[in-house]
């Protein structure tokens, strides 16, 4: 017979078994046309700091003014490990016309980086997970979950789940081109 606590714990096993089915949704709406018109007077992304596995500050003021594609990710997320690749492809062929791929891991041990950095290139500033990037962007549901911000500060587009890369690399080039 089984006890209650048992079935309990049937719960969080199920959500990480389906997860990766969970987190292959997509939305890429336009989240600008639910903005005011204006740009922010100041780009609070400006304001995020995050810590590498190393310990050291990745600030984000360094990338004001530039389009950033914020992706938060798991190095145990299926469809995280597919995404990055691509990343690092968009990554190498736009920085030089003003994007920044900027990954956040919500991995509870910066080890967990580390390891999975031997198996897959991380070509991108890539950090832990805290509160200001939370308070700022909200809790994701589903990882990885991508956020395009234009170079004012303001998230244009919101993808979630795997993503098809020409879907991605389209909306940045739309974004690069604007001033």
């Amino acid at each position: 017979m089984s006890r209650p606590h048992d079935r309990a714990g049937l719960v969080p096993l199920l959500f990480l078994l389906l997860l990766p089915l969970i987190s292959c949704a997509w939305s890429g709406e336009d989240l600008a046309l639910a903005a005011p018109a204006s740009a922010p007077k100041e780009d609070p992304y400006a304001k995020i700091s995050l810590q590498d596995p190393q310990g050291r500050l990745i600030r984000f003021a360094e990338f004001k003014g530039k389009v950033r594609l914020i992706d938060v990710w798991a190095s145990w997320c299926g469809p995280c490990r597919m995404i990055i690749p691509h990343l690092n492809r968009l990554y190498d062929r736009y920085r030089g016309d003003g994007l920044v791929v900027i990954g956040v891991s919500v991995d509870s041990s910066p080890g967990d980086i580390v390891d999975f950095a031997r198996t897959v290139r991380l070509g991108y500033p890539v950090g832990m997970m805290n509160r200001e990037v939370v308070e700022l962007l909200g809790d994701s549901n589903a990882i990885p979950t991508s956020y395009l911000i234009d170079r004012s500060g303001r998230v244009r587009r919101k993808f979630i789940g795997f993503v098809e890369p020409e879907t991605i690399e389209r909306e940045v080039k739309r974004f690069l081109a604007r001033p």
